[in-house]
C-alpha cells in the first residue's frame, strides 16, 4: 500500500514539476497525510527493523531538505521535503537509489544542453522527472 501511496504522489508531482517548474505546498502537505494515514493503517506490518529503516530515511529527507536549503535551493526545497515525506514510505536504500539516480540523470542533461550550447549558468531543470529511471526499474522489478 505505501508503494501506491508513493506511485500516485510521483505521478503527481512528475506532471506538476513538468507543467509548472515548482511544486506547491499544498500538494507537499496532502502527500504527507496520507503518507502518515497509510503509516498508521499498516502500523501492525512495522517491525523494529523497519521503524529504524524508517528514521534514517526521514533523517536522509532532512539531510537533503537542509542542503536544498544551504544552497539557496540548488536542489529546490520542495523536492527536499519531497525526500522527507518519502521516508515515511519508502526504505533507506530506495530513497538513496532514487535521490543518487536524480542527481546522475540532472548532471546527464545538464552537461547535454550546456555542451549543446542551449543551457546557460542560470537555467532551472525541474528535479522530479530525473527520477523516472529509478521508478521505472523499480516498477520492472517488482512485477
Amino acid at each position: 500500500m505505501r508503494h501506491t501511496i508513493f506511485l500516485i504522489g510521483y505521478i503527481y508531482f512528475l506532471f506538476i514539476d513538468l507543467r509548472k517548474k515548482e511544486i506547491d505546498l499544498t500538494a507537499l502537505i496532502i502527500y504527507g497525510i496520507m503518507a502518515f494515514f497509510t503509516i498508521s493503517l499498516t502500523r501492525n506490518d512495522i517491525t523494529s527493523e523497519r521503524l529504524i529503516d524508517m528514521i534514517f530515511s526521514i533523517a536522509f529527507g532532512l539531510v537533503v531538505y537542509l542542503l536544498s536549503y544551504f544552497s539557496n535551493e540548488g536542489i529546490g526545497l520542495a523536492d527536499g521535503m519531497y525526500f522527507v515525506i518519502n521516508g515515511f514510505l519508502l526504505s533507506l536504500k530506495e530513497n538513496l537509489i532514487l535521490f543518487l539516480t536524480g542527481l546522475i540523470v540532472a548532471f546527464v542533461i545538464g552537461m547535454f544542453t550546456f555542451y549543446m550550447g542551449k543551457g546557460n549558468k542560470n537555467m532551472r531543470l525541474p528535479f522530479m522527472p530525473c527520477f523516472l529511471p529509478a521508478i521505472v526499474g523499480y516498477i520492472l522489478c517488482t512485477v
